[in-house]
């Protein structure tokens, strides 16, 4: 059989390859859609930014964002920081170190005297000092005649610099050994002597040596001659 084509078929032919046209890009369109919905949905399940949020970001909200960060940053760094203050106050305080720079230094002055003649003689001192390190001892032999008239003075002097600065003065005697012919008159109980020591560089009042509270009353004399004098208070005192 044989087909006749006519004008109007081919016609009707063209518009229906038209349709058919329409109809295969709008199907294009809706399956480029349906992919870029999946792709999205992907990105949000993985926690990407999707192109379209990148792009859409306000100004604000992304210099919001960066301030947000740095801010982040200087708390760490002002942590850090603060670490190292707390550091810097727990480490323990250096020890002291060094010497002690005053010296033991005594003067002995006769506040009274019994009779015109008298006096008392000592012809040496021994300096013991107790401390919680050991024990320093420091000796004199002459410089201690004390007398009101004719005046003199007594001094003792000892440079104590070897005891450690952190240590503790436990005691400090003086030792000062009568003179077995001149040290005291066997009738003296009244004579005293005023003891002076020399605390940050001042001439300090330290204590008083009577004969009898120090000497006759506890029974030194010429016989007995090693007379234990208690200086702890001054030397804790001395620099």
């Amino acid at each position: 059989m044989r087909l006749i084509v006519t004008q109007a078929h081919r016609l009707t032919l063209f518009i229906l390859l038209a349709i058919a046209a329409v109809g295969c890009d709008k199907m294009g369109d809706v399956a480029s859609g349906a992919g870029s919905a999946t792709t999205s949905l992907a990105n949000k399940i993985l926690g990407e930014p999707s192109s379209e949020q990148e792009e859409g970001v306000p100004e604000e909200q992304a210099n919001s964002q960066s301030a947000s960060g740095t801010i982040g940053e200087a708390e760490a760094d002002s942590a850090a920081e603060s670490g190292d203050e707390k550091d810097s106050e727990a480490e323990p305080e250096t020890a002291i170190t060094g010497e002690r720079k005053g010296d033991f230094n005594l003067v002995f002055e006769m506040s009274y005297q019994s009779c015109s003649s008298c006096g008392i003689w000592f012809d040496s001192a021994k300096l013991v000092i107790a401390h919680s390190q050991g024990e320093f001892t420091a000796r004199q032999s002459g410089s201690l005649l004390i007398k009101e008239a004719p005046y003199s003075q007594g001094r003792f002097n000892a440079d104590i610099s070897s005891i450690p600065p952190s240590s503790t003065i436990q005691s400090a005697i003086l030792y000062m050994l009568l003179n077995t012919d001149e040290g005291i008159s066997n009738d003296d109980f009244t004579s005293s002597i005023s003891v002076y020591g020399d605390i940050g560089g001042s001439r300090t009042y330290i204590r008083e040596i009577t004969a009898r509270d120090d000497i006759k009353g506890r029974g030194y004399s010429k016989a007995n001659p090693n007379v234990p004098i208690d200086f702890t208070d001054y030397a804790r005192q001395v620099e």
